[in-house]
């Protein structure tokens, strides 16, 4: 008789909540309520951070649990702001020529991403780094910067950069660029730096967070530009 051991139930349910919460901000978003549905992405981004945390926890990871995650993460950081996206675009007509395209894209980039990361990724307890811009990441900046933008001016503003993130964001998560994971920058800062900056951030949360994703995608950046750096100061002193 089959038996669901719990060591598998209890992060598979987490998961779940990441669909729930992908789910509902869908929702949100078709019923106008933008700034909802921005902050259920971001809820989204917490469960799918504490289901891996939990099944390593519990050595409950599987290749069922793997899958799944990916299929929920489709629906939450793909599908649901894919509609953020269209929804919000749709009050301004000169983005009417482009919203369905810049849309659709930000939404294949962001299930491309996900196939090559389960192809590629060997079921390990152990998470290491990214290639491409990690879904979630994408998903966050876009749903961050709605909810900054009111946070800071009262409503949403800046349609044009919120266009070109659109497209920048759907680019780096299929590129071949490597990508540290947010668990690994935190623990460089250290254990008791990190917690006092999960706090403030859940504080000041519709001011930091989008800030915090700009910032890991620059940290990246720049380690991509000091490893170009390196290498080429070192092909001029091989040279010599």
């Amino acid at each position: 008789m089959f038996k669901l051991e719990k060591r598998f139930l209890f992060p598979n349910l987490i998961t779940s909540s990441n669909l729930f919460f992908g789910f509902l901000s869908i929702l949100m978003s078709l019923e106008k309520n933008f700034t909802v549905a921005a902050w259920l992405i971001l809820f989204a981004i917490i469960f799918d951070g504490l289901d891996g945390k939990v099944a390593r926890k519990l050595e409950g990871y599987s290749q069922f649990g793997k899958e799944f995650d990916s299929f929920c993460d489709a629906v939450s950081f793909g599908v649901a702001p894919s509609i953020l996206i269209y929804a919000t675009m749709t009050a301004e007509s000169y983005f009417k020529a482009v919203i369905i395209p810049v849309a659709f894209l930000f939404m294949l980039a962001g299930i491309i991403r996900l196939v090559r990361f389960n192809i590629e990724t060997e079921l390990s307890a152990n998470k290491g780094n990214f290639i491409g811009v990690p879904i979630p990441a994408a998903a966050g900046l876009l749903a961050s910067y709605y909810i900054f933008t009111n946070a800071v001016w009262g409503q949403f503003l800046g349609l044009k950069l919120f266009l070109g993130m659109t497209i920048l964001v759907s680019v780096l998560m299929v590129s071949n660029l490597s990508h540290q994971n947010i668990s690994n920058l935190l623990f460089v800062i250290g254990y008791k730096y990190a917690i006092v900056l999960l706090v403030v951030t859940m504080i000041f949360a519709e001011y930091l967070v989008f800030p915090l994703f700009v910032i890991y995608i620059l940290i990246n950046r720049l380690q991509d530009l000091k490893a170009s750096v390196g290498d080429y100061v070192s092909s001029i002193n091989q040279g010599k």
